[in-house]
């Protein structure tokens, strides 16, 4: 799972931060998530038939923004580049939302860069809609 951590950062493209910086947050941020989950989270391999990894999706605990009421938080998807396309990533997608129903969540959050266009394409296709926006100027 954290061999994709290079695909994820892959895709931020911003004026504020070098590729490098961009790939050492991504590369700790997982690490963080996945060695050390928080209670109640949920970590999610895809595989094929075989068992060769596909795809992963770590999801957790959030909060809603404007209630303050707890909601599910995907806070890691990624698939391998073979995996793009076969229905992978839906797959995960699907799973956390069952886990965040099983959990009595009224809502299912997460995070995508504004350069990432396939993923945000990806997410409003699967009934993701944009909520807030974070814009940044530098100085």
């Amino acid at each position: 799972m954290l061999g994709l951590g290079h695909r994820l950062a892959a895709v931020i493209e911003t004026e504020l931060h070098e590729q490098a910086d961009i790939r050492a947050f991504q590369d700790a941020f997982s690490a963080a998530n996945l060695s050390e989950p928080e209670l109640g989270s949920l970590s999610l391999i895809a595989e094929d038939a075989v068992g060769v990894g596909l795809g992963f999706l770590h999801a957790l605990p959030g909060t809603d923004g404007i209630t303050g009421r707890e909601i599910g938080y995907v806070a890691l998807l990624a698939v391998t580049e073979a995996a793009e396309g076969m229905g992978a990533a839906r797959q995960l997608l699907a799973a956390a939302e069952d886990w965040a129903r099983q959990q009595g969540y009224a809502a299912l959050s997460l995070d995508v860069f504004a350069s990432n266009h396939r993923g945000r394409l990806f997410y409003e296709k699967n009934g993701f809609a944009t909520e807030a926006l974070r814009l940044v100027k530098k100085l």
